[in-house]
This record gives structure tokens, C-alpha cells and sequence, in this order.
């Protein structure tokens, strides 16, 4: 609901909208009344009117649109299934498992809160509770639930998994991969669990883990998308094995799956860009905040794989500071912006739009900080909403890193990345595409936020550390602290796949990786080159 509207306006909104067709209008409204007030009857009713069919018919519903990546409505589905049905733990967890594929941790942890009030000892919620309190940061809290999750039988699969990349994210390389041995003990036919596995594992010849991932393989249909992440874990073992034909054939065939199953298309995200940018063709004026945010943030951004993790962790030992991963709190309220234009059939920004905004963001920050003044937020692809966030946000600090664009490539294609966020990431066509894109957005940015944006080369900075970090720290208006360094020291927990690369001193070496595959790699160079990005 719309901060400017009271309660009884949203209702009456929605009645008007279901008069008028507007039916998803008036969905969102009676949503939002019920976010803040649970057991508002007027608003219960009229979702109940609008909920056609049972709970489950609903749930089913709600999983079908969340497999085809529809989550905005997968949401709602949920969302009208509890309302139908409350007192089924079933549903609230389902609700809470779509909320955290949407990267909306604080709004999961509500959801199946309220299941366990019901349901204590539920498993699948105390798993569920575990993995929303990991994404907020609540690493101790956790483990705790993901431990009363285990029960001794086939459903630890789940918890043991989520153990695992809990000791992952730590830097406990070997207590991680035990974790994921004993899930796949236990479900050895799930692919996800030996991806896991293959990041904290060194293989040998014949490692039996290879064997096994091969039989695997042969038991499923050749095209099969959803064992790319097997090829994957292979393409790491064969890599460990320095057979590279053999590896590179491995992880064409995984991204190939990925790419199949993601179905992404460039078309739709030049779009976006292009709308976005027409909304600050015209000056668009700061908000004139009545009082300052509680903290002020940090937003490190750039192309995924392109050193935000490591800059993160830089910012992170400078004093008073929160090193908070990959949030999507902007994302979030910039998509609800988005929308509430569309909705309302307007082109361009208005102050209000700025204000709430504001409003949701420092919200949602809150519930991520810990009490430090000053939180980061490293989720690359925020490069896309700056124009948002120097608006509503005057206060708030931006750091683009860039890098040598082959090794960004590179890294982009042999990664699977959880979600579906990074779909452009599975073909030299769209890593080309979309790497287009985002010079283009960021010049734009440069050109109407000229002095907003701080600059980072990552190439330079790991070759020459302390002048870049100090420049770097300044700019962010941080206290130096000679830890910024040594990042590698702070023992902080990484969810990204990053982890391990930032456990190690900082270094030059990565940017070379990809001539390992030099040969394998020249029709993603040669495109990059006739793209005037090389």
C-alpha cells in the first residue's frame, strides 16, 4: 500500500478496483492492509473474494508460476493460499521459500514465524527459519535452526546441505564438504548437493566422486536441464585434473542446460534500461529528507564477477562499518516503483515516488544492520537503479568497480549461479549482450551523476593495494584502518562465490585465469573484441 494511503483509502481503492477490472490492483492493496494489520476483516474478506479455488488448488498454482520464474505472482498465490487456509504449515513455509528466492530474507523470516507459533517443532520451517536468518546475516542463529531441523532420517538432506554452506561461507572448507557427503549419502540423485561439493573438494585421479557424478549422468536423459549443475561439479573436478578438453566440454554442456532452462532473452533487460533511463532524461531533484537515514549506506556495484565481494570486505574492516553481502532492498523497492507507475499509467517521476521509496529502502535496511553506522551492500546489479538510489538517497555512497572485461567473461561462464538473476550468464551472446548494456547504462549514470559515482579499477587495485584502498576509503568518507589490506584476515562470513577467493591475500593472479583456456575461450574473446569492449 502506498505510504500516502490510510487504511480505509487502500480499501476503498480496492473496491473500486475490482469494479473496474483492475483486479491485480486491488489484490496489491489488500495485501499490503493485511502486511500491516493481519486480522483486518474487510481486507481478509475481500482477498477471499478474489481467491478462486481451495488452498492446495492455489498452492499448485503458486508453484507452477514460481518454476516459471513468475515470482512477483508466485507471491501472491502464496500469499491468497495462507489467507484461505492459515493454520496449514505447508503453505506458510511455501510462502516463505518463494519470498527467499526473491531475495526478500526479513519478509520469509515473517512468514514462517508465524508457522512455528503453530508448528515449534516443524522441520521444513526450522530449515526454512535457518536459511531466511543466513541471508540477514544471523549466521549463529542459523545454524541453531538448521541443526534442530535434523531429524535422523531421509528430510536431513535439506538442513545437512544448508550446514554446508554455512561452514562454506565461514572459510571450513572440510567440515563443509563432510556436511554435503553426508546429504548426498542420504539423496544421492539431488545434482545440487555434488555441485556443493565439488567447490571445497581438490580432486585426484580417480576420485570416486567423479565416478559417481558420471554414473549419474548416464541414469538421466542427455538434455536434461536439471543436471547441468552435475556438469558443472565436473568441469571443477577435470579442471583439478588439468584434462581442459575434457573440463571445457563439461561446462559448455552445463551452460547450455542453464541457458535452456533460463530461456533468457537481452531484449527484455534493454528494455528495462531503456525505460529506466528515460525517467531521469529531465533533472530529477534529490529527496529533501525531513531526517537522516539511521544508517547510511554504502552500494558497491558493477558487473557480477567484476571484484564487488572483495571491495566489500575491504570497506568492511574500515571502523563502523557492516559488511551486509548482496541485499535486495533496492531491487525491490525500485520494481514496486516500477510498477506503480505502470499501474498508474504515468511517465514520469514524482517527488512522493522518491520519498516512499526512500521510506521502503531505510526500512528494509533496518531489518539487516546490526547497529553499525555505515551498511554495504554489494549487489552488483544495483548498477541499474543509481539514478533511484542518488535521488532518494543523497547521503548514500556509490562504488563501480570495473575490470578487465576477458576476465569477467570468463568467470561469468564457468559459474552456475543459484537463482535466476544472472540468466545472461550462459552464452557468449548474452554475456556480450548484457556486458553492452551495462557500459552503456553506466556512461549514461557518469554523464547525469558525474560526481556520485566513485570509480574503482579492480586490475589496478590488486596490483597495487594501498594507494587504490586508501583512495578507495576516503571516498566512501570511512576512517582508515591498515586491516583494509588484509581483508582476507576479517574471518566474516561469504555467502557469494567469491568465498573462497577472499580467504586468500590480495592478488593479481585471477585476472590470468582465463588463459588457461585460451583456446577453448577465443570465440567469447573475438566477440567481446568486435563488441569494442576488448
Amino acid at each position: 500500500m502506498p505510504q500516502a494511503l490510510s487504511v480505509t483509502q487502500a480499501l476503498n481503492r480496492a473496491s473500486k478496483a475490482i469494479k473496474t477490472g483492475e483486479v491485480e490492483v486491488a489484490e496489491d492493496l489488500y495485501l499490503k492492509v493485511l502486511e500491516r494489520f493481519p486480522a483486518n476483516r474487510r481486507a481478509q474478506a475481500g482477498l477471499l473474494t478474489l481467491c478462486q479455488g481451495s488452498a492446495t488448488e492455489m498452492a499448485q498454482s503458486a508453484r507452477e508460476m514460481q518454476a516459471r520464474g513468475n515470482l512477483y505472482a508466485a507471491e501472491k498465490r502464496w500469499s491468497f493460499a495462507v489467507c484461505r487456509s492459515p493454520e496449514t504449515a505447508g503453505l506458510g513455509v511455501g510462502l516463505a521459500l518463494c519470498r527467499l528466492e526473491m531475495g526478500q530474507a526479513a519478509a520469509a523470516l515473517d512468514a514462517v514465524d508465524k508457522v512455528l507459533e503453530a508448528c515449534p517443532d516443524d522441520a521444513r520451517a526450522l530449515d526454512t527459519r535457518g536459511r531466511a536468518l543466513r541471508d540477514l546475516g544471523r549466521m549463529e542463529e542459523a545454524e541453531a535452526c538448521h541443526r534442530a531441523a535434523l531429524r535422523g532420517g531421509i528430510e536431513d538432506t535439506g538442513p545437512l546441505n544448508h550446514l554446508g554452506i554455512l561452514a562454506q561461507a565461514r572459510g571450513e572448507r572440510a567440515a563443509a564438504a563432510e556436511f554435503y557427503r553426508r546429504a548426498i549419502a542420504l539423496r544421492p540423485e539431488v545434482p545440487d548437493l555434488h555441485h556443493n561439493l565439488s567447490h571445497v573438494h581438490r580432486y585426484a585421479e580417480g576420485d570416486a566422486h567423479i565416478a559417481q557424478m558420471e554414473r549419474l549422468l548416464s541414469r538421466v536423459a542427455p538434455n536434461d536441464p536439471g543436471q547441468a549443475p552435475l556438469h558443472f561439479a565436473l568441469f571443477k573436478a577435470f579442471d583439478d585434473l588439468d584434462q581442459l578438453d575434457l573440463a571445457f566440454h563439461h561446462l559448455v554442456r552445463g551452460n547450455r542446460m542453464k541457458q535452456a532452462a533460463l530461456g533468457y532473452e537481452v531484449r527484455h533487460d534493454a528494455l528495462r534500461f531503456a525505460h529506466v533511463k528515460s525517467l531521469f532524461a529531465a533533472p530529477v531533484e534529490e529527496v529533501v529528507a525531513e531526517s537522516p537515514l539511521p544508517v547510511r549506506p554504502i552500494f558497491v556495484v558493477g558487473l557480477p564477477r567484476s571484484g564487488t565481494t572483495l571491495v566489500e570486505q575491504v570497506l568492511a574492516q574500515a571502523p563502523g562499518t557492516q559488511g551486509c553481502g548482496e541485499l535486495s532492498v533496492i531491487a525491490r523497492a525500485a520494481a514496486r516503483l516500477l510498477r506503480g507507475l505502470q499501474e498508474d499509467k504515468r511517465a514520469a517521476l514524482e517527488p512522493q515516488d522518491l520519498s516512499r521509496m526512500r521510506t521502503e529502502i531505510a526500512e528494509g535496511l533496518a531489518r539487516y544492520s546490526n547497529g553499525a553506522p555505515v551498511m554495504i551492500d554489494k549487489m552488483p546489479l544495483n548498477f541499474r537503479w543509481l539514478g533511484f538510489i542518488a535521488a532518494a538517497l543523497p547521503e548514500a555512497r556509490i562504488v563501480h568497480v570495473v575490470r578487465d572485461p576477458m576476465s569477467v567473461a570468463w568467470s561469468l561462464f564457468r559459474h552456475a549461479f543459484a537463482g535466476r538473476g544472472n540468466g545472461f550468464a550462459y552464452s557468449i551472446g548474452g554475456i556480450t549482450a548484457y556486458m553492452l548494456l551495462h557500459r552503456d547504462l553506466m556512461a549514461y549514470w557518469q554523464r547525469r551523476l558525474p560526481r556520485k559515482i566513485a570509480t574503482l579499477d579492480y586490475d589496478a587495485m590488486v596490483r597495487d593495494p594501498d594507494p587504490e584502498l586508501r583512495a578507495l576509503v576516503a571516498a566512501c568518507g570511512l576512517e582508515w584502518h591498515d586491516d583494509c589490506l588484509s581483508p582476507h584476515r576479517s574471518g566474516s562470513a561469504v555467502l557469494t562465490a567469491s568465498a573462497a577467493q577472499v580467504r586468500q591475500p590480495i592478488h593479481d593472479t585471477s585476472n590470468a585465469a582465463w588463459l588457461r583456456y585460451e583456446t577453448q575461450m577465443e570465440p567469447l574473446r573475438a566477440a567481446l573484441a568486435q563488441a569494442g569492449l576488448l
